[in-house]
């Protein structure tokens, strides 16, 4: 399987670049970015794109499986114009690449309470995103949609920081239901992404954060 991962140096990307390199299933990762990170792999190949024009960007070989952990902060793109274009803009140009370069399978990290219709800024954002990829007509969409995030982040983030903390002493209350707002390791969300490229469900499938849990549980070796 040939597999192209955008955003491979933040969270979640990270982690699903290494369950990539150890599975023998794999036989080619293309990662593309703004700019290259010091890997060395003979079977991963790195691209630099611009995100806002990936149109241009050719690959010779034939991808079976996008994955997309791209996702910024309203705080980190310092506008709310700069988080769209990142969190809306350029994931829906991945999956438009995607179609157009006939890849199978679109997986990609959305966040709780998604909605086109929200009054919050941050998820209506990804709401937008999650109904425009919806109807490109790709085979195979796979839309997570994760809680609170925990993971080393290569940057500080005081506020998330805290709602770490937090949450870790709360998570034991999180159950049935609620598990659904539970906090979640990157690791888990990247083993779920992995999981769901073995088996091509076709159409668009939403996957709430509980459901995260029991997808990770499936073999990843």
């Amino acid at each position: 399987m040939n597999i192209l991962i955008a955003g491979a140096s933040g969270l979640v990307g990270s982690e699903l670049l290494e369950l990539a390199q150890s599975n023998t299933e794999i036989k080619s990762i293309h990662l593309i970015g703004r700019r290259k990170l010091e890997i060395e792999d003979s079977k991963i190949e790195q691209h630099i794109v611009a995100f806002s024009d990936l149109e241009k960007f050719k690959i010779n070989t034939s991808i079976d499986t996008v994955f997309c952990c791209l996702g910024t902060t309203i705080k980190k793109a310092g506008t709310q114009e700069k988080f769209k274009l990142v969190d809306y803009n350029y994931v829906v140009n991945l999956a438009n690449w995607t179609k157009v370069n006939g890849a199978n399978q679109f997986v990609v990290v959305s966040a709780m309470g998604a909605s086109p219709k929200s009054s919050v800024f941050y998820s209506k954002v990804k709401g937008q995103m999650q109904e425009a990829i919806s109807n490109l007509n790709i085979p195979s969409v796979s839309i997570l949609q994760p809680s609170l995030l925990m993971g080393n982040r290569p940057e500080f983030r005081l506020g998330e920081k805290i709602a770490i903390g937090l949450m870790s002493v709360l998570n034991i209350f999180f159950v049935g239901p609620l598990k659904k707002y539970k906090s979640i390791q990157a690791q888990t969300v990247a083993s779920a992404m992995f999981n769901l490229s073995k088996n091509c469900q076709p159409g668009v499938t939403i996957f709430t954060n509980d459901e995260l849990f029991n997808l990770a549980k499936k073999t990843t070796a």
